[in-house]
């Protein structure tokens, strides 16, 4: 896999947001204001792992969204999450350690794994040390919601499978897409996903 590249995932969360705005998806008008590394680092206090170029790279594009997608009309979605802003990620992250976090086989994972989306007692968390999945995934995008699983290679594999997903005609405005393309697109991007988890 590439090298992580802080201008290909902005231009890659561009094309997604043009994506969802094409379809009339106005999710710009929702989507919180770029900030600058210091501000993360300053907003992230209580995250007691390394923030990761992936994380600061994602809240230098946008600021991520204030309310949830039950309170959002134009969710930013990532598939089956929203893009948090990083108020959400705090009292998300919170939550997560206080479900999946009690399993002391998950505990130190996620203890060090950034939740940037979220939706309904799931998140879409980044780990920031050791993580429990093949070690060639240097930086894997995590599920956590009935079960902890690898859904993409990277987060630029993400936002490509997103892209991807959200341009196919069939993609509709309850955001979903029959089962069959979902699945092709999601293979394309990270070939033998749900084989390559040990």
């Amino acid at each position: 896999m590439p090298e992580f590249s802080h201008s290909r995932l902005h231009s890659q969360l561009d094309r997604l947001l043009a994506a969802y705005e094409d379809k009339g998806m106005n999710v710009s008008d929702t989507l919180l204001p770029a900030l600058s590394e210091k501000e993360i680092r300053d907003q992230c206090t209580w995250f007691p792992g390394e923030l990761t170029q992936e994380i600061i790279s994602l809240y230098s594009w946008r600021g991520g969204q204030q309310n949830d997608a039950w309170e959002t009309k134009h969710p930013f979605w990532f598939r089956d999450n929203s893009f948090s802003s990083l108020a959400r990620a705090q009292t998300e992250y919170q939550s997560m350690m206080n479900s999946y976090g009690k399993n002391p086989e998950d505990h130190e994972m996620l203890k060090y794994s950034f939740p940037f989306a979220s939706f309904n007692g799931g998140w879409y968390v980044l780990p920031t040390r050791k993580h429990d999945f093949n070690p060639s995934l240097k930086s894997p995008v995590i599920s956590v919601l009935q079960g902890i699983d690898v859904y993409y290679y990277t987060i630029e594999s993400m936002v490509n499978t997103c892209i991807d997903w959200v341009s196919r005609p069939e993609f509709d405005s309850d955001y979903t897409l029959p089962e069959d393309i979902e699945m092709q697109i999601w293979k394309k991007h990270n070939p033998r996903i749900f084989e390559y988890e040990t």
